[in-house]
């Protein structure tokens, strides 16, 4: 199961591997540290936010509430 969600991944993410590896060297490039370590947890976030929105969006339309 754990290789067929990483294929999966792999497959979705594929066109974008080159705009994700210049965004991670421009990240690195900042010259000051907590902007970077700043900059990686608002990324985290923000993609934790969009899952959490795509779980209440599919809530919603398989069982008709918002919340978990």
């Amino acid at each position: 199961m754990e290789d067929i969600l990483e294929l999966i991944i792999t497959i979705l993410l594929l066109p974008f591997e080159s705009k994700i590896e210049g965004f991670k060297k421009k990240i690195n490039r900042t010259p000051n540290k907590a902007l970077r370590i700043l900059i990686k947890a608002l990324i985290l976030l923000i993609l934790f936010s969009l899952l959490l929105g795509l779980i209440a969006l599919c809530n919603r339309a398989f069982k008709g509430s918002w919340f978990i």
